[in-house]
């Protein structure tokens, strides 16, 4: 995988840990802290990293407004 492939995915895979962790504070009524996003890493990096590898948010030029979904079809694919 290339550095800019690497890059984007990063930048993707932070924005799901980001919205999950926002998610998971609504439903407790609080923060849920650097706990969750650890746990999110050790559940749910390697899913999300094989399901961004089956996707075609890699290619697309719309990968940061909603390449965190890591659709393998979408109606916005816009090849990069």
């Amino acid at each position: 995988m290339s550095l800019d492939s690497n890059i984007k995915f990063l930048h993707v895979q932070r924005r799901r840990i980001e919205h999950d962790k926002w998610c998971e504070g609504c439903s407790i009524g609080r923060d849920p802290g650097s706990i969750y996003v650890a746990n999110w890493i050790e559940n749910y990096a390697g899913l999300y990293r094989m399901a961004w590898n089956n996707s075609l948010c890699k290619g697309c030029k719309h990968y940061r407004e909603c390449g965190l979904q890591v659709l393998p079809a979408c109606d916005r694919y816009d090849e990069y």
